[in-house]
């Protein structure tokens, strides 16, 4: 046996730990099925936003949503519904370009 600077012992045949950078990552890829579906049952309470991750803006709809139809009896809330369902129509033509993006950012976060 041979003495380290530390005046342990250190055992000849003993190595220091190697790192290893090979990992495997499983990425939740984000499903455009998925978020149609949501968006139709429950896209005004923006859940299909909170999936695809746009936490602030699942916040928005799930607010314009609540407070629409809170107040629809003085007539108020026809107009936050009325936002709500034109930010829902241009969701119909965006969400597969969003999915895409989403999925593409988590894949080639992991590649480098």
């Amino acid at each position: 046996m041979t003495e380290n600077t530390g005046g342990q012992p250190q055992r000849p045949y003993e190595q220091q730990p190697i790192q290893i950078n090979n990992h495997i990552v499983i990425v939740n890829q984000k499903s455009t099925l998925l978020a149609y579906v949501l968006w139709f049952f429950l896209g005004q309470l923006g859940i299909h936003k909170f999936y695809l991750g746009q936490v602030a803006a699942g916040i928005v709809y799930l607010v314009l949503g609540v407070i629409g139809w809170a107040t629809t009896f003085i007539l108020i809330g026809w107009v936050p519904l009325g936002v709500l369902w034109i930010l829902l129509i241009i969701d119909i033509f965006t969400i597969p370009g969003t999915v895409r993006r989403i999925n593409q950012r988590g894949t080639t976060r992991y590649m480098a």
